[in-house]
C-alpha cells in the first residue's frame, strides 16, 4: 500500500524574484540539515469531480510564492561554513501521486493507525535540484475515493513549524482569493548583539570535521501512536504535581515531557550512573525582547536540554521530575536565547554547530505541535483537512511527536522494537493512556 508518483514539477513564483542571498540566522544554523514535515488528509465527503483541484492548487502556490519566494531558492554554503539562502527561482518540488487502493474511509475504519498509513505520501528522501539543497517538497496524492492528502517537507535551516503552519494557512488563503499577512524575511530579527559570549552551551557543541552523531548499528524501529483523552492529561498533571511545594506548579507539558523521558529510560535498562538528555523545542517568538512578528517564517526555536542521572530519573519523585522540566523551561529566558545566538556567532565554522542530542538508545528527544495546530485555518475552498499524520517513514529512536486532535492529543513514540514493548508493559506508562 504505497503512493505511486506520476509526475514532478518545479513551481517557481509567477514574478520573477531579486537573485539576492539571504545569510542563515544563527537560529538557522542550530537546526539540523533534515527535511522534515507532516501529511494533511482532505476528506471528499460530497464526492465532487473537482475536488481539491490541483491546477487550483498549483496556480495559487505560485501566486503565494511571490510573497515566500525565498523556499523557491536553494541552499549554498560559503567557505566560513555559513550557509545562506539563494534566491535564484529553482522552485518548490511538487510531486504528484496517487493511492487507488485504498480510501480515505477505509484509514478511518482502522483508526489512523501508524501502520494502515500508506507509504510514500510525503517524500522522505529528497531530490537535490542540480548540486543545491532544494528547500521545500509538496506531495499531492489522490485516493480510491477522490480524496487527497497533501504532504510537505521543508528544509529545517529554512523554518520551523511555526513557520511551516503560517505557510500552508496563507497558501490556502491565496486559493480562496483572500488577502494575507505578507511573510518577514529578514533574519536581523535573529541578529548577535555583538558582544562577547560568556555563555558555555550544553545545548549545542562544535563537532569535529569527521565526527558521526548517529550509531552505525542498524537496530529494529517501532513507531506506534498512543492517545490521551482531555481526562487523561489532568489526571497526568495532577499525578506529577503531588507533592510539589506551595507556591510552584508544572505545565502538562511539563507533566508529558516528564512522563516519557521516565518511562523511556526504564524501558531501556540503561546503567543507572549514565546521564541522559532530554530535548524539546521552545518557540522564542514571545520570549525573545523584543518579541519576533508571527510572520516571521524562520526557525525561532531554542533547545531546552535537561540532563540527569538515569538513577535520579527513574527512581525520584515524578514531582520532582517534572519541575526539573518547569525549570529549564523557566530558565529559557530572552538572557539565555540571546546568550546562545552569540555563542554561535563565534564559533569560526558554524556548520559545525551541532545538537548535543544523539539518537542512539539513550538520549531523548519530544516535540509537541499541539500549540500552532490549527486545522481550522488550513482550507483550500473544499474545507479543512480531518486529520494530520507523520508520514509511514518517520522511525527515529527516542524522538516522540505529540500532535492535537478534538478531544485529547495523539503521540508517535518511535523506539527500538523490543524496548517499545516493554514500554507498553510499564505499569505507569499504562494507566494514563486511552485503551
Amino acid at each position: 500500500m504505497s503512493a505511486i508518483i506520476k509526475e514532478t514539477l518545479y513551481v517557481k513564483p509567477t514574478r520573477p524574484s531579486k537573485h539576492i542571498q539571504i545569510p542563515l540566522s544563527n537560529c538557522d544554523i542550530t537546526m539540523p540539515p533534515i527535511y522534515t514535515g507532516f501529511i494533511y488528509f482532505f476528506k471528499n465527503v460530497l464526492k465532487k469531480d473537482n475536488f481539491m483541484n490541483v491546477q487550483k492548487l498549483l496556480t495559487s502556490l505560485e501566486d503565494v510564492l511571490n510573497d515566500y519566494y525565498p523556499l523557491a531558492g536553494t541552499l549554498k554554503t560559503l567557505p566560513d561554513g555559513r550557509t545562506i539562502i539563494d534566491c535564484n527561482d529553482r522552485g518548490i518540488q511538487f510531486i504528484i501521486a496517487e493511492c487507488s487502493d485504498i480510501t480515505i474511509s477505509q484509514l478511518e475504519e482502522k483508526n489512523w493507525e501508524h501502520a494502515v498509513t500508506p507509504y510514500g505520501l510525503m517524500e522522505s528522501t529528497i531530490i537535490a535540484n542540480k548540486i543545491d539543497p532544494i528547500l521545500f517538497t509538496i506531495q499531492y496524492t489522490t485516493f480510491a475515493d477522490g480524496s487527497v492528502a497533501l504532504g510537505f517537507s521543508k528544509h529545517h535551516h529554512v523554518m520551523d513549524g511555526f513557520g511551516l503552519f503560517t505557510f500552508i494557512e496563507n497558501w490556502g488563503r491565496r486559493a480562496r482569493l483572500e488577502p494575507i499577512n505578507p511573510p518577514i524575511h529578514d533574519r536581523n530579527l535573529i541578529r548577535a548583539s555583538g558582544n562577547p559570549s560568556t555563555y558555555v552551551s550544553y545545548e549545542y557543541y562544535v563537532r569535529k570535521p569527521i565526527e558521526r552523531r548517529y550509531s552505525n548499528e542498524q537496530k529494529s524501529i517501532t513507531t506506534k501512536i498512543f492517545r490521551f483523552s482531555h481526562n487523561d492529561l489532568k489526571r497526568l498533571r495532577d499525578y506529577y504535581s503531588t507533592g510539589i511545594p506551595s507556591g510552584s506548579w508544572i505545565s502538562t507539558n511539563d507533566a508529558l515531557v516528564a512522563h516519557f523521558w521516565r518511562t523511556t529510560t526504564r524501558a531501556r535498562n540503561i546503567d543507572l550512573n549514565t546521564e541522559v538528555f532530554c530535548s524539546f523545542a521552545l518557540n522564542g517568538r514571545d520570549r525573545l525582547n523584543p518579541s519576533i512578528p508571527k510572520n516571521y517564517y524562520g526557525n525561532v526555536g531554542f533547545q531546552v536540554c535537561p540532563k540527569l542521572l538515569v538513577s535520579q530519573l527513574i527512581n525520584g519523585s515524578p514531582s520532582s521530575l517534572a519541575l526539573q522540566i518547569r525549570k529549564a523551561v523557566t530558565d529559557m529566558n530572552n538572557i539565555r536565547m540571546r546568550s546562545i545566538i552569540d555563542w554561535v556567532e563565534q564559533q569560526p565554522d558554524k556548520s559545525l554547530v551541532a545538537s548535543n542530542i544523539t539518537y542512539n538508545g539513550e538520549d531523548f528527544g519530544i516535540t509537541n505541535w499541539t500549540n500552532f495546530q490549527k486545522h481550522d485555518l488550513i482550507n483550500f475552498g473544499d474545507g479543512t483537512p480531518i486529520k494530520q499524520r507523520c508520514g509511514r517513514e518517520f522511525a527515529v529512536d527516542g524522538l516522540y511527536i505529540i500532535l492535537g486532535i478534538e478531544d485529547g492529543i495523539e503521540v508517535y513514540v518511535s523506539l527500538q522494537t523490543e524496548k517499545l514493548e516493554i514500554l507498553e508493559r510499564d505499569p505507569e506508562f499504562k494507566k494514563f493512556i486511552v485503551p
